[in-house]
């Protein structure tokens, strides 16, 4: 004697098409949580590659101080910059883009910072170049910066800007970093 059940014959396999929908549904959640989480690693990793730029850069400005503070006459910034020292020239105005930074014009020439290396994460070391502004005062009455304004100094005070290149841990990630820098006593 055969059975029948009347509920098995009424199944449609609404629990299988409801599972699948559900197995579906979970698997593009997956997927794009992944993209995010890899979006945002990328973008972590950007982010720290410009620091590190940024802190190369700023190595090479202080170690474009140190060369500043032993510079006893403007005279050596009257040649062609391939020192890396310019004048105050209209035609180094975009100083940024007319240095070669990678080296192979030795007309347009940089200064490599001595103060960091390769060693510190960084793909090239830092790289500034110095151009001579101008100089202001008088010999007998100058405002000596050394003391900030507390007597007068001994010459004229030179004004020079620096411009520094920091790298980050690749050469995709470039800092530019500009400042004014004087030294007294020219």
């Amino acid at each position: 004697m055969t059975m029948y059940c009347s509920s098995m014959q009424k199944q449609q396999g609404a629990v299988l098409i409801v599972s699948m929908i559900i197995l579906l549904l979970l698997t593009i959640l997956g997927v794009t949580s992944m993209r995010n989480t890899s979006l945002e690693e990328r973008m972590a990793g950007n982010a720290r590659d410009r620091h590190i730029a940024f802190e190369a850069a700023e190595a090479a400005l202080v170690d474009a101080e140190e060369f500043l503070s032993t510079v006893a006459t403007t005279g050596a910034f009257d040649n062609d910059g391939s020192d890396g020292l310019y004048n105050d020239d209209e035609s180094y105005a975009n100083i940024e883009e007319f240095v070669d930074w990678d080296g192979v014009d030795p007309t347009r020439g940089f200064i490599s910072a001595t103060n960091i290396g390769t060693g510190e994460g960084i793909a090239t070391p830092p790289k500034y170049v110095v151009q001579f502004v101008n100089s202001f005062g008088t010999e007998v009455d100058r405002t000596n910066l050394d003391n900030y304004g507390q007597g007068t100094g001994g010459g004229k005070t030179g004004l020079f800007r620096v411009t520094a290149r920091g790298t980050g841990s690749s050469d995709n990630s470039v800092v530019f970093l500009q400042t004014v820098y004087g030294v007294g006593g020219l």
